[in-house]
């Protein structure tokens, strides 16, 4: 996958995809199943904005059972499974428990209902998965037992829990890139910081979009019959540049807000009252750390402005103890703020609260007599695909076709193609032709399933490129090459945050940022001022972001 933006400017495109965010890089992949030809670009980093703040959750839908909306349940239930399936590397069970009180919409036998409600809505949650996948029923647990399970719950009026399994994403950063990949694969052309600057116009019909490498300043021209405004909190903005008239917004922003702290709890995930918020806290451990959130709050700026305040970090920990009184969180147990934007409602804004966007917007502007123009808003991860699939039969009616079957549910991606996973895992663990430590090629695996050999290569190049990055650590040299020469990998924040395991979980220590930055230069000849700025650059993000 390589960044080569002559080949943007060599055809004309079926489909131009702006924003690779999740949306946009499933959209391109499904396009690109279907026989399209399909360009996918970001003005940064592919999946560096929204989709990098999530709680790395697959989720079937039971917290929609309050509103009876059984539609979006069977929606979440049937792409948790699908994601299972073509990503079985990446996506893992995960158990998760809600403490049950005497009072309340958490009493012990609403939840009972809730949990057989859930199950009969999620009847084929299992149906073709991986059978190491399997999510047992949900059930409803004893005081003693959901306090066994969560040490220090507030026992005042506690009268048990309730338990079920839903599903994590190991790596949602690898996540993301694999679509975009698995786009590439499919044979659309992909480029990461190119921003779309303006549309090309021919009358009332938009046939391209005018852009500009950000990377040195160069303009190009993207021309294509449809052009995908899939940029997320920037949607609007996009579409500013069309003829300068003024839209109705698609999306209003919601500041959403995760914290990386120190691991709280091990191997299940917990739902905690926040009462005097009247939501639910999760803390969800994840590798070596726990994930805290989400916080959501109303946001009037610039996309490009969003940070997390200092109060609100403040207030969430101080929610968090509330909640949980074990977890004593203090703002140095923090080692990343995840902050993204989310769409709410109009007016969404409710005292400390905001009312989010319940459904997806897929908003075809002929309606507004231009033609060639499709805009999407989507509300959450774990639906990306559907809402893709749904945007790309739209696609095909503006290019007056009949749309073909989407194959995304049924196709695994890049790295996706085993199984039963963990015998692929131990299977390939007892051949290790190359001799690597153990725990690293687990790791290796662990990231890139089936298509592990192709970081492999480079070890095979030089054996050299086995070695860790830095003592402790089992991310390989390799893979920093592999991001570098396959993944479009431009500078360190790229490396240590989205395509490594090395900083997503907080600041890696300055040792590795060096040794990663080493290889970069290497590879990329930078000199030791530019190699000395990108570290700095680091270290300036994690001082904001932590």
């Amino acid at each position: 996958m390589k960044r080569e933006l002559s080949s943007l400017e060599r055809q004309t495109f079926d489909l131009v995809v702006v924003g690779a965010g999740v949306y946009g890089a499933v959209t391109a992949w499904d396009a690109a199943l279907r026989g399209l030809s399909v360009a996918l670009i970001d003005k940064g980093d592919f999946g560096g904005a929204t989709s990098f703040n999530n709680l790395k959750t697959v989720h079937g839908g039971l917290r929609y059972l309050q509103h009876a909306d059984f539609r979006r349940m069977r929606e979440s239930v049937r792409e948790r499974r699908t994601l299972m399936r073509i990503a079985p590397h990446l996506i893992q069970p995960m158990p998760f428990l809600l403490p049950t009180y005497d009072q309340g919409l958490r009493r012990r036998p609403l939840l009972a209902v809730a949990m057989l409600l859930n199950d009969l809505v999620g009847f084929d949650r299992n149906r073709d998965t991986d059978p190491n996948k399997f999510l047992p029923p949900g059930r409803v647990v004893s005081r003693q037992e959901c306090r066994r399970l969560l040490p220090g719950v507030p026992e005042e009026g506690l009268t048990g829990g309730a338990f079920w399994y839903d599903a994590q994403i190991t790596n949602s950063d690898r996540l993301t890139l694999t679509f975009v990949i698995s786009a590439a694969k499919a044979g659309a052309q992909v480029a990461n910081y190119v921003e779309a600057v303006g549309f090309l116009r021919e009358g009332a019909r938009v046939c391209g979009v005018e852009a500009k490498d950000v990377l040195d300043g160069g303009r190009l021209a993207i021309r294509s019959r449809v052009v995908m405004n899939a940029s997320g909190p920037w949607v609007d903005r996009v579409l500013d540049t069309l003829d300068g008239e003024r839209r109705p917004r698609l999306f209003h922003f919601s500041k959403a807000m995760n914290l990386v702290t120190r691991p709280i709890l091990r191997d299940i995930a917990v739902g905690l009252s926040n009462r005097n918020r009247g939501q639910v806290l999760f803390v969800i451990p994840w590798r070596d750390v726990s994930l805290v959130g989400t916080r959501h709050a109303g946001y009037e700026g610039a996309p490009d402005d969003v940070e997390a305040k200092e109060e609100d970090i403040l207030q969430l920990l101080e929610e968090i103890n509330h909640a949980y009184p074990p977890a004593q969180l203090r703002r140095h147990d923090v080692r990343l703020v995840h902050r993204g934007l989310l769409p709410m409602t109009p007016g969404g804004e409710n005292g400390d609260s905001v009312t989010l966007v319940k459904r997806h917007r897929i908003h075809d502007h002929r309606s507004e007599g231009v033609d060639g123009l499709i805009s999407m808003v989507g509300v959450k991860y774990t639906t990306a695909r559907d809402v893709a699939e749904k945007a790309v039969d739209r696609v095909f009616d503006l290019l007056g076709k009949s749309p073909p079957r989407a194959r995304t549910a049924t196709t695994p991606i890049y790295g996706g193609s085993t199984e039963r996973f963990p015998e692929f895992l131990d299977q390939e663990v007892r051949r290790n032709p190359l001799q690597l430590q153990e725990p690293s090629l687990r790791h290796l695996i662990g990231t890139y399933g089936s298509a592990y050999g192709d970081v492999i290569r480079h070890v095979e190049e030089d054996s050299a490129n086995a070695l860790p990055v830095v003592e402790g650590s089992p991310v390989l040299k390799a893979e920093v090459l592999h991001a570098v020469r396959e993944e479009q990998a431009v500078d360190l924040a790229s490396v240590i945050l989205r395509r490594t395991e090395l900083g997503s979980a907080g600041h890696p220590g300055r040792s590795c940022l060096e040794a990663c930055a080493a290889v970069i230069a290497s590879e990329l000849g930078w000199d030791p001022r530019k190699t000395a700025a990108e570290i700095e650059s680091m270290e300036e993000i994690y001082r904001r972001r932590s």
